[in-house]
């Protein structure tokens, strides 16, 4: 990534994440397109979570020059990025809520629901079908579950006739059944159609 720029995820999937000191790894939040990377470092400066792809990755780089005069001149675009960062910090408030009280069923079938349709509203679903390039070692470090307890979780799921996850591809057969089972209500994602004022049904 170029410094002194704010990027925008064109295609592919990132994280934030922290290390341990041995090694272990929780990974604070996945990025899909359309998301803004740097914008906490645009802002504060400094160190900032560290930042991984989790497929191949292409990124518009926008220098902060430009962003600044933006801001300067336009109070939509102004509006847009703090509602972008307002946005972040509602998922992490429910990844928070997640890992300290939803059983790992809950956590997986969350974490599921919030993906098809952050990626549904930037049009990135296939009908019930999008793309999670995240393996269970990288799934077990988001939900704070083992890779066994993420694998017996998906399989449970899979034969509970919920989902299928194969090669990087997870379909939903039943989003309702899904969301039920994950306590998920899509509120905090404020998540619009696209080119629509309209929410994002459940």
């Amino acid at each position: 990534m170029l410094d002194n720029h704010v990027h925008v995820i064109d295609d592919g999937f990132a994280c934030r994440y922290r290390d341990l000191p041995d090694g272990r790894r929780q990974i604070l939040s996945i990025l899909v397109p359309g998301d803004v990377i740097d914008l906490r470092q645009f802002v504060l400066g400094g160190t900032q979570p560290f930042l991984a792809a989790l497929s191949p990755l292409s990124m518009s780089a926008i220098p902060n020059e430009n962003l600044l005069r933006l801001l300067e001149t336009s109070p939509r675009a102004t509006r847009a990025l703090w509602s972008t960062t307002l946005v972040e910090e509602s998922i992490s408030r429910e990844w928070l809520v997640s890992i300290g009280k939803r059983s790992a069923l809950e956590r997986v079938a969350h974490l599921l629901c919030e993906i098809y349709l952050r990626l549904a509203a930037v049009g990135r679903n296939t009908g019930s079908r999008f793309p999670l390039p995240l393996t269970q070692s990288e799934l077990a470090d988001v939900l704070g579950l083992s890779t066994v307890h993420v694998n017996r979780t998906l399989q449970e799921l899979r034969k509970s006739g919920l989902i299928a996850f194969q090669s990087g591809i997870v379909e939903l057969f039943d989003f309702d059944a899904l969301a039920a089972l994950g306590l998920f209500s899509p509120g905090y994602l404020h998540l619009r159609e696209p080119n629509s004022t309209k929410p994002i049904p459940a």
